[in-house]
């Protein structure tokens, strides 16, 4: 009796629904291409103005783990910022792939505010030299 009684709970669980799919989305739609160019474009900013502070205004980058490629003038410049930006979509890519699409977005919103943070501390910084 006891057996039967294991064998209809068992195979109670075997009338469940499956879930259903999760709404998907392409990775490029709209909005993350809205994104991608927003970062690309503070990306470039954060280049520009790293590399005026460093030659014109004779200042230092605050970051220690990319100051060594960013003395090196514009090509130590754009290795950074490519191993950065590859990180930030690499990273929002694989939240993409498994599914995660909150975690996909708000990767990509805070790699935004942080190139953000970075220009205007720049441009700051820059603005402080001038006088």
């Amino acid at each position: 009796m006891q057996y039967v009684f294991v064998l209809l709970v068992i195979s109670l669980s075997s009338f469940g629904q499956a879930l259903p799919e999760a709404a998907s989305h392409s990775f490029f739609d709209r909005a993350n291409d809205i994104r991608m160019s927003l970062f690309a474009g503070l990306v470039a900013a954060d280049g520009i103005t790293t590399q005026h502070i460093l030659g014109v205004d004779h200042g230092a980058e605050m970051n220690p783990i990319v100051r060594p490629l960013v003395v090196r003038g514009a090509r130590g410049q754009a290795a950074a910022s490519v191993l950065g930006s590859g990180l930030s979509l690499g990273t929002s890519y694989l939240f993409h792939r498994t599914g995660h699409h909150k975690l996909e977005r708000l990767m990509l919103n805070t790699s935004i505010a942080v190139e953000t943070e970075c220009v205007t501390n720049n441009l700051v910084q820059i603005g402080k030299a001038g006088r």
